[in-house]
């Protein structure tokens, strides 16, 4: 029998071990191991991951989406991001796990770089040695000043982690195309995504989250466009798209149970909505991805 998708603090500890002030930093080899290189596919409620990795192969699920990797890479996953991996032996590199509340902390000045820290992302950095390198002075740092028992330890850390983040952020805006909207509309979009996340958006108007914000449809809209290039409609869609498809994925709960749990006004309007979003029925797709689940971990699709 399929059992529940698991809400970790670290893998394989309780979600309510994640303490306020956790920043926590393990060798891949040395955590993944245990585990037979396998890291079934999992969530944390309040745990943000940045994983390092230096040199070997693997498989990374993110939310719905399998993909292989070689060489060095950086992978990024927020709080509530379906996530799970398939090293190869010859993985090495760092799991970085810090406590929302310190992600939170060390962003509130700048929206950008809590945006850029948001996006569930594989990062391919093979061929920006010298960028990678940079990032993992800070955790050797990082990594150096955890063995030691000096004074001010988390205010050092605290510090090094927002280094490393500006690390990245600069990076990504040197290499990359993307729009960089501008920090009001990234605190626009930030709230829009937390009320989502926080109530079940099924049958909420557009208008209830406006008027919370304070800025017109209109403007969200605009916002919404500008950072995802999709209008708020489709940010919805997606987002209620996605958390039936990890629960048809990875849990029992029945297609009626699903359509309650979404709030769905009845069964066969959710499965009208699936079947639009998607092109497959709610039954065809679970079938499809019980499958195929195994296939997703283990090859790239």
């Amino acid at each position: 029998m399929k059992s529940e998708i698991k809400n970790f603090g670290i893998y394989g500890k309780d979600a309510d071990s994640i303490s306020e002030d956790l920043i926590h930093l393990v060798s891949i080899d040395s955590s993944c191991r245990k585990h037979n290189w396998m890291i079934n596919p999992h969530f944390h409620s309040q745990l943000y991951q940045f994983f390092f990795i230096e040199s070997g192969s693997g498989v990374c699920l993110l939310n719905d989406k399998s993909k292989t990797f070689e060489g060095v890479h950086l992978i990024i996953v927020p709080e509530n991001t379906l996530h799970g991996f398939q090293f190869k032996e010859d993985i090495k590199g760092y799991t970085l796990s810090v406590s929302s509340r310190i992600i939170e902390k060390i962003t509130d000045s700048d929206k950008e770089l809590f945006f850029e820290v948001n996006k569930a992302r594989m990062i391919n950095m093979n061929n920006h040695f010298e960028e990678f390198n940079d990032a993992m002075d800070s955790i050797r740092r990082m990594n150096q000043e955890l063995s030691m028992n000096a004074a001010k330890t988390h205010l050092f850390l605290e510090t090094i982690l927002l280094l490393l983040f500006v690390k990245i952020f600069r990076f990504r805006i040197d290499k990359s195309k993307d729009y960089l909207a501008a920090t009001k509309e990234l605190v626009y979009y930030r709230n829009f995504m937390k009320m989502i996340k926080s109530e079940i958006p099924t049958n909420k108007s557009i208008e209830h989250y406006t008027k919370a914000i304070g800025i017109s449809k209109t403007h969200l809209n605009r916002v919404c466009q500008a950072i995802t290039g999709k209008p708020t409609k489709q940010v919805i869609c997606d987002f209620l798209l996605s958390e039936s498809m990890v629960l048809m994925t990875h849990t029992d709960k029945t297609v009626s149970e699903i359509a309650y749990q979404l709030e769905f006004k009845d069964v066969s309007y959710f499965c009208r909505f699936f079947k639009k979003q998607t092109g497959y029925t709610p039954a065809q797709f679970r079938i499809d991805s019980r499958n195929n689940i195994n296939q997703k971990i283990l090859y790239n699709y």
